[in-house]
């Protein structure tokens, strides 16, 4: 593969990621077929979609290659993504200090199926969406460095993978949103410390958060009985 580009990806370095998922969207191909098809191992390939690092010409060709196209087309589809920022990378207007604690909020419950939050599956989620989480951006959201305006893409992948409505992350506001989140996180985190499985959160329905939080009690005292 020649030697790897090491460093942070630059700007111009995600554009082309944000290229290859484009294209990779357009073809109908999902992460693991690209990546046999361009002969990489899915830790590098996983790697540079996060912006730990850029994708090195000898792997834009592969690239290029595996989509049936030419490097060209990836450069051209990069530079496009320039001319109108804020049309292909919508964003939103936020409270940093908020938006952490909520993410916090979301990466210490289980999701909606019981299994944990993983940063690594969340950045191949968002990936899978075309949605570049690059180095450092998540350790920027979670501690409250993140400048305002953020990316709406992400914060909808982040709901999705979390299985929560974006309200809670779009729209700081919403206080029913925000209630109605944290009681399902209060909810599932009850059925994880009392070894309940998903099945039973499925059983649930829609409730108030009012009583899923006092499920979520009920659960917690009959397991310290």
């Amino acid at each position: 593969m020649g030697r790897r580009a090491l460093g942070e990806a630059s700007a111009w370095s995600m554009a082309l990621v944000r290229a290859v998922t484009e294209l990779r969207d357009k073809g109908g191909l999902t992460n693991q077929e690209l990546v046999d098809r361009a002969g990489m191992s899915a830790s590098y390939f996983y790697a540079r979609l996060r912006g730990d690092a850029p994708f090195d010409t000898n792997d834009i060709e592969k690239l290029a290659a595996a989509l049936g196209t030419h490097p060209h087309e990836i450069s051209r589809t990069a530079a496009a993504f320039g001319a109108d920022e804020e049309t292909i990378e919508p964003r939103v207007e936020t409270d940093p200090t908020e938006l952490a604690r909520r993410l916090t909020a979301i990466a210490a419950a289980p999701r909606g199926d019981g299994g944990p939050f993983e940063l690594d599956a969340l950045t191949a989620d968002l990936a899978d969406r075309g949605v570049v989480l690059a180095a450092g951006e998540w350790d920027d959201l979670l501690e409250g460095k993140a400048s305002s305006p953020v990316r709406s893409r992400v914060l909808e992948g982040v709901a999705s993978y979390s299985s929560i409505p974006p309200e809670y992350l779009l729209q700081l506001d919403d206080a029913a949103a925000e209630e109605s989140a944290e009681a399902q996180f209060d909810f599932r985190l009850a059925l994880r410390e009392t070894g309940a499985d998903s099945v039973s959160a499925r059983a649930v329905g829609d409730i108030s958060p009012t009583a899923l939080r006092a499920i979520a009690q009920s659960l917690r005292s009959i397991g310290q009985k």
